[in-house]
Formats: structure tokens, sequence, C-alpha cells
């Protein structure tokens, strides 16, 4: 390796006291300074936030805090339950879960239709999930979907459009699926379940109303 770096000029070799010894030349040290240099450089670009539009879909589990207070063991039972419905599906629909917080599900799609239609198939299964639970068994969610421009940071997405999504999700009733104009637009013409419009709501924390449809399932 040594005798490599000093073929190409980056190393130097010289005798002293009969032993062979081996330093670094200008032009190996100007080379280790140009590659700390871009490396940290290109460590950099691939942090850095990029924007861009995603499908965003919030969820999160009706009564969740009450029930984890009076019974915590089977409320983490529950969300556990609700998680490997949720993970099980996204593969299917291309969708990445982006973190959950709590009871909550942060999810991205590149896509509004497939982020409806995983939306439908959740509370799907859900429903199916709930049909042989016991009593005090059952897990109802809420959720939001929305479709805008996101700063990404690392896995994380954040943004105006982030929060509209988890507004979006407390609107919708319990068990049931909210979407914003932006969404609606994308999706009304191909999805095999009517969606209602539901008219201008004010969201917590947005400026302005936001037009709000509702994503009608059979029961």
């Amino acid at each position: 390796m040594l005798q490599e770096l000093t073929d190409f000029g980056l190393a130097r070799v010289s005798q002293e006291n009969g032993e062979t010894r081996f330093s670094a030349s200008q032009r190996g040290l100007d080379f280790l300074e140009t590659y700390w240099k871009m490396n940290g450089f290109l460590e950099t670009f691939k942090e850095a936030p990029t924007r861009g539009l995603a499908a965003i879909v919030f969820t999160d589990i009706v009564g969740y805090t009450s029930l984890a207070q009076k019974d915590e063991r089977n409320a983490l039972k529950l969300l556990a339950e609700q998680q490997a419905i949720v993970r099980s599906l996204l593969p299917r629909f291309h969708g990445r879960e982006v973190k959950t917080m709590g009871d909550a599900f942060l999810l991205e799609f590149a896509s509004a239709l497939e982020a409806s239609l995983c939306a439908v198939e959740i509370q799907k299964a859900v429903r199916g999930r709930n049909s042989k639970a016991g009593v005090g068994q059952r897990v109802e969610l809420r959720i939001g979907i929305h479709v805008g421009d996101v700063e990404r940071d690392g896995k994380d997405i954040v943004g105006d459009a982030v929060n509209i999504a988890s507004r979006i999700q407390v609107a919708a009733e319990p068990g049931g699926i909210c979407m914003s104009r932006q969404v609606f637009d994308q999706v009304w013409n191909k999805l095999e379940n009517h969606v209602t419009d539901l008219g201008f709501k004010e969201i917590k924390n947005i400026v302005g109303e936001v037009e709000v449809f509702r994503i009608d399932q059979q029961k």
C-alpha cells in the first residue's frame, strides 16, 4: 500500500540509518485536504433539507388517552394491533411510515390516489378486526389526507401541509376519513367510494378555512 502511494506521488520514501522511511508528500497532503473538504460537503448535501410535494396521511386512535388512563395494558395491546394493521398495508400502496407520535401515524405517499386507497383499506381492516373483538377491545381511527409542499429533513417531513393533514384528521368522525380539496381534485373520479363535500371548516392554527371532503365507506 505504501509503495502504491509512493508510485502515485502521494508519499515519499527515504533512507535513514539503513531504515526505509515513508512520509507524506505535498501532493499527498493536498489530496487529503481536498478529500476531507469534499467528504464534508457531500455529507452536508445528503443531510440538507429538501422540498417537494407529498400526499400526507395522518391517523389517530379515537379516545386513546382516556383509554390508556383507565387500562394502560389494554391500551398498549390495542395500539400494537392498530400499528400492525397500518404497517401491513403500506407496502401495497407504496406508502412510507414517517414516524409515530404516541397513538398517531404520519405517513407519506407519492400519489394522492394511493394515499386515499390505503386509508380506505386501513379503515376496512380495522372494521373487520372490530367485528370479532369483545367488549372494550374495539379500536377506531380518524384519518386525514392532504397534498402539499413539505420539507424533508432526513426521514422526517415538516411544514404547513403536515399540520393541515393532522387537523383534517380531527374533522373526521370515528372510523372516518377526511381529505382536503387538493386531494379531492386528484381522486374524485378514481375512487369507488362516494365522496361528500363537508364545506369549509376553520382549522386550528391554520390561517383561513379549509374545504373538507369525506370518503363515504360501507359500514
